[in-house]
Parts: structure tokens; sequence; C-alpha cells
């Protein structure tokens, strides 16, 4: 008996390789639209101009839409997990360009039309999140996301870290330098998503929480500190207590709804 079983388990061994190789070359010969269907099935992201195959794929244009606004990716490359596929879970390495704006991370389909990103870089000119501020800024962001969940239009889980260098705002058709800032935010897991906000470098000291509904509207509380020349140059003293406490000169308490 222990001869046939030891005689039998090489050739299990050839035939699970050639089950594994078989698998592998199906996955690398599906029609890159069955990657395409399986990101966006039962979500909000969209692709178009599909090419390659399940296993590496290029969509010319892909966008997303969070909480009823839409976000436009640029072009999309994948290359995916083959094991992933065999557990229905499909993983894939993802990046996306577009102008400035350069997305790269692990991005993990579920059957429930649950959307994971892992381990995510994010690139991106500050205009990226013009939509529903008062001004115009500019700049460059960088993020970081350990961890993102969406379900259908809606987020589950968010967690990471965002930088804003050379940051700019535009009052009365002049731009004004306001330096450089970080944060660290994640879901609340209810309605908001809560960020404690840092400056960097530059004219003003900032310590502050901004918590941003997703239904809209933010909250802003903490402290900044204006350097005294960058108070003359904007005025401050003139204007700025007129819409935030000043508990000493160039300090200002921040209470805001937005």
């Amino acid at each position: 008996m222990w001869e046939k079983l030891s005689d039998f388990i090489p050739r299990l061994r050839w035939v699970v390789l050639l089950i594994v190789l078989t698998l592998g070359f199906a996955v690398t010969q599906i029609p890159a639209t069955w990657g395409a269907y399986l990101m966006t099935q039962g979500n909000t992201v969209g692709m178009t101009g599909v090419n390659g195959t399940l296993w590496q794929g290029r969509a010319s244009m892909t966008s997303v839409e969070i909480d009823g606004i839409q976000y436009s990716l640029g072009e999309l490359r994948w290359q995916l997990d083959p094991a992933s596929v065999l557990t229905l879970r499909p993983c894939a390495n993802v990046v996306s360009e577009l102008e400035r704006q350069r997305i790269e991370g692990q991005v993990c389909a579920r059957t429930n039309g649950t959307i994971r990103v892992t381990n995510a870089s994010i690139d991106a000119p500050a205009s990226l999140i013009q939509a529903g501020l008062p001004v115009p800024v500019d700049g460059q962001l960088a993020a970081t996301i350990s961890s993102l969940a969406l379900q259908g239009e809606h987020l589950r889980e968010l967690q990471g870290r965002l930088s804003w260098t050379n940051a700019r705002v535009q009052t009365e058709g002049n731009w004004t330098s306001l330096g450089s800032y970080a944060s660290e935010f994640q879901y609340n897991g209810r309605d908001a998503i809560v960020a404690q906000v840092f400056n960097l470098n530059g004219p003003v000291e900032l310590d502050g929480t901004v918590t941003l509904a997703l239904v809209g509207g933010v909250d802003i509380q903490g402290q900044m500190t204006l350097s005294p020349a960058f108070s003359d140059e904007i005025q401050a003293e003139e204007w700025m207590p007129m819409v935030l406490e000043s508990p000493e000169r160039y300090r200002y308490r921040l209470d805001l709804q937005l």
C-alpha cells in the first residue's frame, strides 16, 4: 500500500502543476472586458476604451462617483492577481494617470459590490478638490491611503494621510501663498470624514480639526496664528476679527461651518 502511495504522490504533483498552468493560461487569455465588468459590477466605477486581457489590461478613461460627485481618473492600467480570481475576490495592482494626477495602489472587488483600496498613493493638483470650495485653489496634493472601501455609492471605510504643498488661494484676482500643510484623516463610520490638520511651513501656524459631512458641509475647529508680515499683507486685523474670535494679536480661534 505504501509503495503504491509513494508512486501516486509524484503523479499527483504533476496533475496539480498541470491544473495550475491551465488556469494560469486561461486567466491570461480572458478579455480585459471581463476584468472591467468585475471591477464595475454593482458600484459607480465607469470604464471606456477597455482592451488587453483580464490578467493585464487598460481602460482609456475611468471615472468614479462618490456620494454624487463624479471624479475622473484618466487612463487606468491593471495587473490582476490570478489567485484572487479563483476565490471570487479579484485584486489588481492599478495605476491611473490624468495630466498632473497619478493614482497607484491595490484594488479588490467583492461580489457584494464593495470596492476596497489598500496601500494607495495619490498625486494630484489641488484643483481636484475645487468643487464646493468658495475660492480657487492651487498647489499639489499628495496622499497615502492605507484603506478605502466603497459599497455602491457609499463610503464604508477610509484612513490615510494628505499633504498640500505650495498652497495658494485666489481672492479678488490675486494669488496668495499660504505655505504647506498636512493632515491625518479617517471616516468616522457614520456620516463624515474627520481630519487633523497642521502646518508644515509658511506664514500660518495651524492646528485644527476639519469634519467633512458626506451629505455636504464642512466644520472647522481649532486655532491659527499669522506671521506679522502675512497679517499685514492680507490686512487681517481689519476684517478677520469680524469672522473669527481673536484672543490675542495675530492669533485666531477657528469655529466655522461652511
